[in-house]
């Protein structure tokens, strides 16, 4: 999902090593062509691009020049790693709101987030912005104000958020044009802070149908958490949010149990199971909660272990026993622990899929309309 991430860094190297941008296949004259992804750049945007920063700043080509609908204007576009690049009707080039849009389409609509207060004058390395009512600071604030500021960015629209890309946790901060990205794995390196790869993460979900009735922003912070780019064209709109909601989980040989109590949307057994072999994803199964007050409990006995092995094989009661012993057993194997009672804040989306917020185990569960689309966050 994040290969073009490798591709604008290989290019980043190439700058480095050879002092300059790739050869182009195609030399013709006003045209430069990318064996990378196979596109070319050519006209006005290839101007803008070559003296606005290359490949540095926008990556690679990812389409052709192409006319598209923004914000309410049919104009010509071109998009790259990590930008879009617009032709307006006066012929100026500029930066799509990149950044905004994300957010829109993550369910996270800036104008809705709570504004920050106005900084005390003795706080000198940050930066307030009374127009989105957030700040700049630190490292971030120094990028920016020294990479393009807000020609390049526009203004702040989020605080620093944790999120994550390609599957670890990284420091970011959107702006209504990019998102700047924290790298510790590139520290001292000129890349230690990157340009996220909006153009490619909007590239991947732009066709997707717009969400259906008033705006619903997803709850409880889960976006900071869950690989959007993966998760989005699956999930598609978010819908109802429960709060605060009873739950309890159980960990099994094979993978983990986790009850749910929706009230009107009743009592759901979600099934998570662990790959057995190398390279099978991640897969989930879910239940309704059958069990009643006075079911006959799972009698099976679990089999001996040596006295030292801190690991006791359990049999599963109630709800999680029931769907065991239905089916589940010959998957899961036995429970390595007790069940666990626990609170969930549990957010529905589009045509089934479900993230789970486990709030005393401090885990996030995120399930899709597939079998196969499950995935756990720490």
């Amino acid at each position: 999902m994040r290969k073009l991430l490798s591709l604008g860094l290989l290019g980043l190297l190439a700058l480095l090593t050879i002092g300059g941008a790739p050869t182009p296949i195609n030399a013709e004259a006003g045209t430069r062509c990318f064996p990378e992804t196979g596109y070319c750049i050519s006209g006005p945007i290839l101007s803008y691009w070559e003296r606005k920063g290359g490949l540095f700043v926008f990556g690679y080509p990812i389409t052709e020049q192409r006319v598209e609908t923004v914000e309410d204007r049919t104009i010509p576009v071109q998009y790259f790693e990590r930008d879009r690049l617009e032709i307006q009707s006066d012929g100026t080039i500029t930066a799509g709101r990149l950044g905004a849009r994300m957010l829109e389409l993550q369910g996270r609509r800036w104008e809705a987030q709570p504004r920050s207060e106005p900084l005390p004058p003795e706080v000198t390395d940050c930066r307030y912005f009374y127009e989105t009512g957030q700040a700049i600071c630190g490292p971030f604030l120094t990028y920016w104000e020294n990479t393009g500021n807000l020609e390049r960015f526009g203004y702040p629209l989020t605080g620093p958020l944790v999120e994550r890309l390609n599957g670890v946790s990284y420091s970011v901060q959107y702006f209504e044009r990019r998102r700047i990205e924290l790298h510790p794995e590139l520290a001292g390196t000129p890349y230690e802070y990157l340009y996220g790869l909006l153009g490619s993460e909007l590239l991947a979900v732009q066709g997707l149908p717009p969400c259906q009735g008033p705006p619903r922003d997803v709850q409880f912070g889960l976006n900071e958490r869950i690989t959007y780019v993966d998760f989005r064209p699956s999930l598609k709109c978010p819908t109802e949010s429960y709060a605060n909601v009873p739950a309890a989980t159980q960990t099994f040989y094979g993978g983990t149990m986790i009850w749910l109590d929706l009230g009107p949307g009743g009592r759901k057994i979600y099934v998570y199971r662990t790959p057995t072999v190398a390279g099978e994803p991640q897969s989930y199964a879910v239940y309704d909660d059958t069990y009643q007050e006075g079911d006959p409990p799972i009698t099976e006995q679990p089999p001996e272990v040596p006295p030292r092995n801190p690991i006791k094989p359990q049999v599963p009661q109630h709800g999680f026993g029931k769907v065991w012993a239905a089916g589940e057993r010959n998957r899961l194997g036995y429970a390595i622990e007790s069940e666990h009672p626990d609170q969930a804040n549990v957010q529905l989306f589009g045509l089934g899929g479900l993230a789970i917020q486990l709030q005393g185990a401090g885990r996030i569960w995120v399930f899709g309309p597939q079998p196969d689309q499950a995935m756990w966050l720490q």
